[in-house]
């Protein structure tokens, strides 16, 4: 691809962000939507680091390639907390997903189909995740979730001596842990799955 193609996508991507800020703006203010939400605050983070990273471009202070680490970065960032935030309202959410489509489409004009296959299976660094089988079993050995071994798992070290000494919170509190344990499990790997990936963001840009 040609440096001027390059600089024309950019400019067409920088124009597509600051519509996609004004979209922010409106969903927010219009439509009632709590802008300090998480998902919220993670789009509003996104879009304006990577109209940053344009505008440098566009200055000649940072390479494309850099450009492109930067929109597959914030593309899986997007992803991990759409995974976490899944009771957040329908709107903010929607947004997210027509974002990381936009910015899937830039990366795949720019940096093509090798640049894509990154999104999809991007190498973190590896932490331990957890089995909902094993968390329901230390729910079920635990006295039916009265000890709290479950939360000692899930690396809720307080609430599981306060389980211990409370015997689950009189039992109502293990008894919702039999419900709630599957989304504990899901937002435990998801958490630490998003925390990998700015940590090897980090460590990249060292």
């Amino acid at each position: 691809m040609r440096i001027s193609e390059e600089y024309e996508i950019a400019i067409v991507a920088d124009q597509a962000l600051y519509k996609a800020l004004q979209k922010y703006e409106e969903i927010s203010e219009v439509d009632g939507t709590d802008s300090r939400s998480d998902l919220m605050i993670t789009i509003h983070d996104s879009i304006r680091n990577l109209r940053r990273k344009i505008d440098a471009y566009l200055q000649d202070k940072l390479s494309m390639e850099r450009v492109i680490e930067e929109f597959i970065f914030e593309y899986q960032v997007l992803q991990s907390e759409l995974e976490i935030r899944k009771s957040e309202s329908a709107k903010p959410r929607i947004f997210a997903k027509k974002l990381m489509s936009s910015y899937e489409d830039f990366i795949a004009k720019v940096g093509g189909i090798k640049k894509l296959s990154i999104i999809q299976g991007i190498d973190v660094p590896g932490f331990e995740k957890k089995s909902k089988a094993k968390a329901y079993l230390f729910w079920f050995i635990s006295f039916f979730g009265i000890f709290g071994f479950h939360r000692f798992y899930l690396g809720k070290i307080g609430t599981g001596i306060a389980w211990i000494l409370s015997g689950g919170v009189l039992g109502l509190g293990a008894l919702y842990d039999l419900f709630a344990l599957s989304s504990m499990v899901d937002e435990y790997n998801n958490y630490h799955e998003l925390r990998g990936i700015k940590m090897k963001h980090l460590n990249s840009n060292k």
